[in-house]
């Protein structure tokens, strides 16, 4: 069965490796010139398991344990190995309210080290942080932003095995070469500009270049996701698109020089609106939004056409936030990186079944969730092909996801097209 993947980023080549692995023929084909060089390279590449959706807990938990032993997953490459740095991930939250208290159960349950910490033993642990409230976020350009709360935060979920992956770009050539090592092909310089079905079978136009016929088409093209499926005809009951983001860079105050570390984990500041982890082995930070109710969101109608600039209000905005919950830090130069997010608008998780036309499946809505879980969705992405084309029907037999390494099953209905709305928090966080 030939299987062809439109989108050469994470997903995509984590989809290609395992299907692959069940002995399909599969090419991966992407518009540029090397794979993760899309919106994967501006990733932030933080593995944490602190989701609303008991599922996802749970994947986040085996995408975890697959990052801590990502030689292993891959099999022998020649290539330079992207790295896991297990600095610990701390969910600052506003309450310890019964909804976290669930999540940090749902955790342990699946064998996540979840704690939950008051303010005091935040404050003890991480001296560097301060634990006033500055709950409800609001904008730098509000009267009220730079006037104390009087409030302490609620506490906060800490994962003390969580981090981040250094160079996600990095983590997909390593996805390719393992999957080009089992004989997957890599079509690049290929944008796919029309979308035929004839019989059983597929035909890919491309700008340039000779058509490509598969038994199968995979999209797990991010941010062009929406584009993809109107080339196919396929209209899902769910929608995607994509969400303009920016992260900044900021020099980190908390690094020593002497022993090359900083004590700084990643931290998801739900209380104060940003999210932070270490960058340049510590000598620096980067901070993105948490996608508090103050901001409004950035949708983009055309992702090859929009502002990849760095802009100052959107920098003061995230770095000025972080400077609150971190005293220490200072401004510094502009630095950062505009990006895209594809983004599942009605509840953030992302999609990954089949469709209505047989034969074309998407894993797509990934953003802000599913660089951590690529691993773990290349490989339900490779069996839902397996079964649906094997003749089962998902829809009426909802498909079970075993995850070895934790010791699990789940079901993937809260992955599927037809799920509705779940309950999340419409965010970034999930």
């Amino acid at each position: 069965m030939r299987v062809a993947i439109i989108g050469g980023g994470v997903i995509g080549c984590a989809i290609a490796l395992e299907a692959r692995r069940r002995g399909f023929e599969v090419t991966v084909v992407d518009k540029l010139g090397a794979v993760g060089h899309g919106t994967t390279s501006a990733s932030c590449g933080i593995v944490r398991r602190f989701y609303s959706q008991p599922g996802m807990i749970a994947m986040a938990h085996e995408g975890a344990k697959i990052w801590s032993d990502w030689a292993d997953h891959l099999g022998p490459i020649d290539d330079e190995l992207a790295v896991f740095e297990q600095t610990g991930v701390l969910f600052i939250l506003p309450e310890l309210d019964e909804t976290a208290r669930q999540t940090a159960a749902e955790m342990r349950k699946v064998g996540v080290e979840a704690e939950l910490l008051s303010a005091d033993e935040i404050a003890g642990r991480f001296p560097f942080l301060d634990v006033s409230s500055q709950h409800p976020t609001t904008s730098p350009e509000h009267p009220s932003f730079f006037e104390p709360t009087g409030r302490r935060i609620g506490g906060a979920c800490f994962e003390a095995d969580g981090g981040y992956v250094v160079y996600p770009g990095l983590a997909t050539q390593n996805l390719r070469s393992a999957a080009e090592r089992d004989g997957a092909a890599f079509l690049l310089k290929r944008e796919v500009v029309a979308i035929q079905k004839e019989g059983t079978r597929f035909r890919l136009q491309f700008k340039k270049g000779e058509p490509l016929e598969s038994d199968v088409v995979v999209n797990a093209a991010g941010p062009h996701s929406s584009i993809v499926n109107r080339m196919a005809g396929v209209t899902l009951p769910l929608t995607t698109q994509a969400l303009r983001r920016e992260v900044h860079q900021m020099p980190n105050p908390l690094f020593d020089e002497e022993t090359e570390s900083s004590p700084l984990p990643v931290i998801g500041d739900v209380d104060g609106g940003v999210y932070t982890r270490p960058e340049a082995r510590g000598r620096a930070l980067i901070v993105g939004t948490t996608d508090p109710e103050c901001d409004e969101f950035e949708w983009v109608g055309d992702p090859d056409d929009y502002d990849q600039t760095v802009t100052e209000p959107y920098r003061q905005r995230q770095c000025l936030r972080l400077m609150k919950r971190i005293p220490e830090l200072q401004l510094g130069p502009a630095r950062g990186v505009a990006s895209l997010y594809d983004v599942t608008v009605e509840d953030w998780y992302p999609i990954a079944d089949k469709t209505g036309l047989p034969g074309y499946y998407v894993c797509i809505g990934t953003s802000g969730s599913s660089f951590k879980t690529a691993p773990v969705l290349g490989r339900l992405m490779a069996e839902i092909i397996e079964s649906c084309q094997g003749g089962t029907d998902i829809d009426t037999e909802p498909f079970q996801l075993a995850l070895p390494r934790i010791g699990v099953s789940i079901d993937t209905r809260f992955l599927s097209r037809l799920r509705g709305e779940l309950a999340s928090t419409g965010t970034v966080i999930g």
